[in-house]
């Protein structure tokens, strides 16, 4: 299972300059394990997610058939130093690169009202890029189940201190919490 981030802000277009981040299974971490500041960067932001999770496995997959390839939602976060290299790769390979929530099913409605400490904001309009995510990633890689998907970051929680809590949730359920080490 491996996480690729779309790391654009909500309001922004996607389009093929849009960076993206691919994280190793190895450096996702679970909801409820705290989470260790490395040593190798002075200062973070923590970069809330937005992600789906893939249900199926495909490669190339269109646009019109992406519905099919994910079936439940979440929140991450991505840890990132200040200032972030984005040249260098292993910066996406740390152990705690990505912390992942528990999933829930998509909302009938597509409503996705997201609770971080920094924010609350409404991401439905979100889902709605995800096809144009999804086949973009799966030109280049095979989309496997339990891949995450990040379509959009937002929220973020510069130089969070020691013994923090954070926790955030979607429609009300909360969904991620760790603590910062």
């Amino acid at each position: 299972m491996k996480a690729v981030v779309s790391m654009r802000r909500p309001d922004a277009h996607f389009d093929s300059a849009t960076s993206v981040t691919v994280v190793p299974d190895s450096a996702i971490l679970r909801t409820g394990r705290p989470w260790f500041i490395p040593p190798f960067a002075p200062e973070w932001r923590l970069e809330t997610v937005l992600a789906l999770r893939i249900s199926r496995l495909g490669h190339c997959i269109g646009a019109k058939f992406a519905d099919r390839y994910f079936d439940a939602i979440t929140i991450g976060v991505m840890p990132r130093p200040v200032p972030h290299d984005t040249a260098n790769g292993l910066l996406d390979a740390f152990d705690g690169a990505f912390i992942t929530g528990d999933w829930m099913p998509l909302p009938a409605d597509r409503n996705i009202e997201v609770s971080t400490p920094t924010a609350n904001v409404s991401l439905g309009p979100q889902l709605d890029l995800a096809p144009a995510i999804i086949e973009r990633f799966s030109e280049f890689a095979t989309m496997k189940m339990g891949d995450i998907i990040g379509l959009c970051t937002f929220a973020p929680m510069d130089n969070p201190p020691l013994d923090t809590h954070w926790e955030g949730g979607i429609n009300g359920t909360t969904l991620l919490s760790f603590n910062i080490k």
